[in-house]
């Protein structure tokens, strides 16, 4: 009997202890995503998530937005309002559309890059981003409010109190704006592959404007009396030879954005010119210079090489990004 006891103790002794070797709660585990298992990335934009709540799946979490602000988002947010249209963008890339959004219904029916999205989801419109209508904004019920850094200054205590509020640098890079735009709602798996589809989208379109690559771009834009004005090097990705489609600027092509004469764009002589505007008042801002002699002279008016890019592209949005990839691999050679 005695032996049989000694038995069954030793027994139980050994099953303690291979139960106490199966490894620690899942909830102590490293920040992961419960989806996937793999480690999230921390963006190097000023909106980051706080240190130690990165995690893909976890909530709540802490984002520091790019006032410095801590904004606690304590479940996955639903109900996504952004205050200007240009983070419609982002979101319909990550496969989460906004309920409600500035200038919403323009946005829909008239920017290139949303075009893939019409009628696919419905979106309040919250009216004009320069005078926000905050019975509209409470109407639409948002978990979590999204716009750029110094849009709502005087308008943030009165939205902090409807929904929390994270502000993005609007001059951030694209893959750090589509990062942060992934935090909120818990899909950075995802802006990681869209991250690295869209830069190899870069390549690809570098890799094959072939002789393009010797010819000179100007960009413009067009101001409230008609002028073409520089959107400026440091303005886009189209220059970057490192990060954008290396486009060669043509001589005295500025760095920031300024008014050019028809005279200085003449000096230029780019060999290609593209105006990123309205395609209306592109279009009608050239018609006014047809017939001008400094106008004809042009390189790019005589080979035919005036091209109307759609305004959406001046967002310089991930979705941006990709429609001027498909763009340049269309440029007429």
């Amino acid at each position: 009997m005695k032996k049989w006891i000694c038995l069954i103790a030793a027994l139980i002794i050994l099953i303690g202890a291979l139960a106490g070797c199966t490894g620690t709660p899942a909830e102590e585990n490293p920040s992961t995503n419960a989806a996937n298992g793999q480690k999230s990335e921390q963006p190097t934009g000023s909106s980051t998530p706080e240190a130690g709540i990165s995690e893909k799946g976890a909530w709540p979490r802490t984002i520091t937005d790019a006032t410095g602000n801590k904004v606690e988002l304590k479940e996955r947010p639903e109900r996504i309002a952004v205050l200007h249209p240009l983070y419609l963008d982002y979101f319909f890339a990550l496969e989460k559309p906004p309920i409600a959004s500035g200038n919403a219904a323009n946005a829909m029916k008239e920017f290139a890059t949303l075009q893939p999205y019409r009628g696919k989801a419905e979106i309040a419109d919250l009216g004009s981003g320069r005078d926000l209508n905050m019975e509209a904004i409470i109407a639409s019920k948002p978990d979590v409010i999204v716009t750029f850094k110094g849009h709502v200054d005087a308008q943030y205590e009165e939205l902090s109190k409807i929904a929390p509020v994270i502000q993005i640098d609007y001059s951030d890079k694209w893959e750090n704006a589509t990062m942060i735009c992934a935090q909120i709602i818990g899909k950075e798996e995802l802006a990681e592959r869209l991250i690295k589809e869209t830069k190899g989208m870069i390549e690809k379109t570098k890799a094959q404007m072939g002789d393009l690559k010797n010819k000179s771009f100007a960009l413009l834009r067009v101001d409230s009396k008609s002028n073409f004005t520089a959107q400026g090097t440091a303005n886009t990705t189209y220059y970057n030879d490192t990060t954008g489609f290396g486009l060669m600027k043509p001589n005295g092509y500025p760095k920031d954005g300024a008014v050019l004469s028809l005279e200085a764009l003449a000096e230029m002589n780019p060999d290609y010119i593209i105006i990123q505007h309205a395609l209306d008042i592109a279009k009608s801002a050239v018609k006014e210079k047809e017939a001008l002699a400094v106008w004809q002279s042009l390189n790019a008016v005589k080979n035919n090489h005036v091209l109307f890019f759609d305004n959406s592209l001046n967002t310089g949005s991930v979705l941006a990004i990709r429609l001027a990839a498909d763009n340049f691999m269309k440029l007429p050679k």
